[in-house]
């Protein structure tokens, strides 16, 4: 507990620091949106998808970033010594900036609802699907951050891995239907669409939490592995 309340103040802190940045960041995405909603498909269905997306990428980033900075700095040792292992503190980093992009994309769906008009972005469902999807990103993120240990450059490729998963999210082109059951982002936005058309469905919901667990499981299995063979860090995990 000790450990979330100093990074949501460290985070909060930067933040207000370099509003700025989350200015031209809540702009940007509003373009992206405009561009999505302007693509054939369900327009429903696309934006929930770009949602999902803008949540998913922070995801995906911010472990990987978090020991590139910290290495560049020279302060990772640092982190090391601390009472937590690094896989509790890139978890922790993670799910504080994951709380404050929420706030990114509540103002993107208000836009999307109040400006735009489209209907049904407010769900119950969404939300439990948004939480299960980042959870299983979550194994992705362990993956990069570990390889970033070793090679910091990894984070500087980050973001095209991210817009990766923006096509895969459906927002822009319709993807195949083999991709969607390969990654809980595609999947996610096909479940939710499922569950308008014929509501919760035992099976659905069973493949759905499968592959968001499998992702999350290999992802940390992945982290644990190379991290225990890297032969700088081994004698701290």
């Amino acid at each position: 507990m000790n450990l979330i309340k100093a990074e949501f103040r460290k985070s909060l802190i930067e933040a207000v620091s370099y509003y700025p940045d989350y200015i031209v960041g809540l702009i940007t995405d509003f373009f992206i949106l405009l561009i999505v909603i302007n693509t054939e498909g369900n327009t429903t269905e696309k934006v929930f998808g770009y949602i999902l997306w803008m949540l998913a990428s922070g995801v995906i980033s911010e472990a990987s970033m978090c020991i590139s900075t910290e290495k560049q700095l020279g302060t990772l040792q640092n982190i090391m010594i601390k009472p937590y292992s690094i896989a509790q503190i890139v978890t922790v980093k993670t799910v504080v900036w994951f709380s404050i992009n929420v706030i990114k994309a509540i103002i993107t769906l208000i836009i999307a609802t109040v400006f735009l008009n489209i209907e049904n972005l407010f769900r119950v469902e969404y939300l439990y699907i948004t939480i299960f999807v980042c959870i299983g990103i979550m194994g992705l993120s362990y993956v990069l951050a570990s390889v970033t240990l070793m090679f910091t450059k990894v984070a500087s490729f980050v973001n095209i891995i991210s817009y990766g998963f923006l096509f895969l999210s459906g927002s822009i082109v319709k993807i195949p239907n083999v991709l969607v059951y390969t990654n809980p982002i595609s999947y996610g936005v096909k479940y939710a669409s499922l569950i308008l058309e014929y509501g919760i469905r035992l099976t659905d919901t069973i493949i759905f939490l499968s592959i968001c667990a499998s992702w999350l499981l290999a992802g940390y299995l992945i982290f644990k592995f190379m991290f225990n063979r890297s032969k700088q860090f081994r004698w701290t995990y």
